[in-house]
């Protein structure tokens, strides 16, 4: 489809009609490119960057910590952290920092200008918003490290703004952990008063009830380390517990005791365990024994009434009776152990029973004594936990680790970043080109109009005719007189192009039109006209512009009370109607009278009638016909004209307009041979004289 409307020639042709304006637009554009680089002024660009962790290290190890945060969330958690640097509060702290908003300096070095006029407030807002603009946070994906970058005019003042941003950022990211810690103490210490007095009432109900209750706490007493507090609640409750626990040991030593007792009353005096185990029994036993051996002997040798003998059965006789005394004594020792065992459990068990009186009678007490000794312990645990954990939030509030830490250190830069030579031409190139191709859309577009006559053919589907150029300076008419002027010529090419449009020769009706006013219509008429009247054809011009009538001025004669509208109205002859004029062959009607309906006198058969009349006199009858616009005398007209020319401006009409006009030319019956284009301006288009009829140039 594109190469039905467009081919290649009609492509090279509009390429070489728009090439001055789009040469003109890259040239301003690079020229205005070179004049950035002169007017713009130096810009500093400094950068500094931090490491933003999650979680700050702990020193303490009971530092409170965020948990950590993974996909979405902790993107989330790092974008926050850029919107608190490029935050009004931050550009403020840095402002306050280094005294910005005190003078005029700061808005001069950055803007170039400053008001002196400026309230302080307006100042500060104006400093804020210098911050905030120059200022650019960058985050790279997958990294920590956030870039922070500033530009201004001064290469000092870009590095320690830069910085200064960093360190206020650290500065207030500590200080938010201050602000919580304080709150936190704030918070617990509250807590911890009220606890203590919740803890130090219940002590107190708890020892008024004990006193009015006769009980005695006795389980104070300290506990073996690493081992929970137990005990009784009360001294009754202690004490049968310990006298319990004593007549348990009584009964089972009493038991011991009754059982050694009756194994000794059953076993021979000697042969007791506790009997043999008795040093004085074992040195008699031993010494009855060497006795026992020196009397064998002696009696092997002497004889039993020896006073030997005697004396060593005496003194056998008395061990054996001594060693029987003795285990009497261990065995009757046995007795006792076992009789005052058995004392002790009766008078332990005795008192036990006495305690457990006493101690259900307690009991009945220590309900209410239990409930305030819970409260109490309860208290106790929630003033230890929250002593405990303000001892801790104070030590850490005291630590100022932070998760925040400057990686670079912006340094003055040593060569402007802006304007750029590259960057800028290449800008002003690229822009230049955007603003040419959009400049010739625009134009072949949106303007919409056949800015060269070659354009005709393609864009209306006629021939063209010819086209008259632009007049420099004079009047076209007067251009007309000059035979070798360029508009003479194009009208001399344009007639030869009429006279061989068909092959029947000169038409004997030819009617100009155009699709608005002031398109060089009445002068083509004009020109057409005494063209063919100076080769010897008899001719006719008539205005048949009955509404705005022009033809009379050219040719230098009134308009007269009989024309055109006193024909088509029967009120005038034709031939009566005809003025003479000072070129020969060439008569001349004018319109005539204004009628108050001039379709109305085309609408009828009195037209045709005339022409038929008239065509019998001369070879050719030029008609000036109104613009074709929104009004029917043009179509009346083409309808009974036999050729009818397209007279356009160039530059001016719109192909949609003009394929419209066109259109209605054609249903109305009109033979349209061709388009005329004037005022056409071969120095705009781009062709100097190249496309001029003048054989001379």
């Amino acid at each position: 489809m594109v190469s039905e409307l467009f081919d290649f020639d009609t492509l090279r042709l509009m390429v070489i009609l728009n090439h001055r304006l789009i040469l003109a637009i890259l040239g301003v554009g690079l020229l205005l490119g070179a004049v950035s680089l002169v007017i713009m002024p130096k810009v500093y660009t400094a950068r500094s960057s931090v490491q933003i962790d999650q979680q700050e290290r702990k020193v303490l190890g009971t530092e409170d910590s965020d948990p950590v945060a993974f996909g979405t969330e902790a993107d989330r958690f790092l974008q926050t952290q850029v919107d608190i640097l490029t935050s009004r509060a931050m550009a403020k702290r840095v402002s306050d920092t280094l005294g910005l908003s005190a003078n005029d300096k700061f808005l001069e070095l950055a803007t170039g200008h400053a008001s002196s006029d400026l309230a302080p407030d307006e100042r500060l807002d104006h400093v804020i918003d210098t911050l905030q603009r120059n200022l650019v946070v960058d985050l790279p994906r997958n990294s920590r490290i956030v870039g922070v970058t500033y530009r201004s005019r001064d290469a000092q003042l870009s590095a320690k703004i830069a910085n200064t941003f960093v360190s206020e950022f650290i500065k207030g990211n500590i200080q938010r952990k201050f602000s919580a810690s304080s709150y936190s103490l704030d918070f617990l210490s509250n807590q911890l008063s009220v606890a203590k007095n919740k803890l130090e009432q219940s002590e107190r109900l708890l020892i008024t009830y004990s006193r009015a209750a006769g009980l005695i706490d006795a389980s104070s007493r300290a506990a073996p380390q690493g081992e929970p507090q137990r005990g009784p609640q009360s001294l009754v409750t202690a004490n049968l517990v310990e006298l319990n626990s004593r007549s348990t040991e009584a009964k089972a030593a009493r038991l011991q005791a009754e059982e050694r007792w009756l194994e000794a009353s059953k076993t021979p005096l000697m042969e007791l365990p506790e009997v043999l185990s008795n040093d004085a029994i074992q040195r008699l036993l031993q010494k009855r024994a060497e006795l026992s051996s020196s009397l064998q002997e002696l009696r092997v040798h002497l004889k039993a009434d020896h006073p030997s003998v005697v004396q060593a059965a005496t003194e056998l006789a008395e061990i054996d009776r001594e060693a029987k005394v003795l285990a009497e004594a261990i065995r009757a020792s046995i007795h006792n152990q076992y009789r005052t065992a058995a004392r002790q459990d009766a008078a332990l068990q005795g008192a036990v029973d006495g305690l457990k009186l006493a101690t259900l009678s307690e009991q009945d007490r220590g309900v209410r004594y239990n409930i305030l000794k819970r409260e109490v312990d309860t208290n106790r645990q929630l003033y230890d936990s929250l002593l405990q954990r303000y001892k801790e939030v104070s030590a850490a509030s005291g630590v100022t680790v932070n998760n925040i830490a400057q990686v670079d250190v912006a340094e003055a830069p040593r060569k402007p970043t802006s304007p750029r030579i590259l960057v800028n031409m290449a800008v002003a190139l690229g822009l230049s080109m955007v603003t040419a191709a959009v400049a010739v859309l625009v134009r072949g577009h949106l303007v919409d109009t056949i800015d060269d006559p070659r354009e005709v053919e393609s864009r209306l589907g006629i021939p063209l005719l010819g086209a008259v150029p632009l007049a420099d300076g004079i009047k076209p008419h007067d251009a007309l007189l000059d035979a070798r002027s360029d508009i003479s010529e194009a009208y001399h090419a344009i007639r030869t192009a009429i006279e061989l449009s068909s092959s029947a020769g000169l038409p004997s009706s030819l009617l100009l039109t155009s699709n608005s006013p002031a398109e060089g219509k009445s002068t083509s008429s004009f020109a057409l006209a005494r063209d063919f009247a100076m080769l010897g054809k008899k001719v006719l011009l008539i205005d048949a512009d009955l509404r705005r009538p022009s033809l009379h001025l050219l040719l230098e004669l009134g308009n007269g009370a009989e024309g055109l509208s006193s024909v088509l109205a029967r009120k005038t002859a034709p031939r009566d109607a005809i003025l003479g004029t000072q070129i020969d062959n060439l008569g001349f009607m004018p319109s005539g009278p204004t009628p108050p309906d001039p379709a109305n006198l085309f609408s009828g058969s009195r037209l045709k009638e005339m022409l038929a009349e008239l065509e019998e006199h001369y070879d050719l009858i030029v008609l000036d016909a109104p613009p074709v616009l929104a009004i029917a005398d043009a179509l009346e007209l083409t309808a009974v004209a036999k050729v009818t020319v397209f007279v356009m401006e160039a530059g001016v009409v719109r192909v949609k307009s003009a394929q419209q006009s066109l259109l209605r030319l054609h249903r109305a019956g009109g033979r349209v041979i061709g388009a005329v284009a004037t005022k056409y301006n071969l120095k705009m288009a781009g062709y100097s004289n190249a496309y001029t009829y003048s054989y001379g140039n």
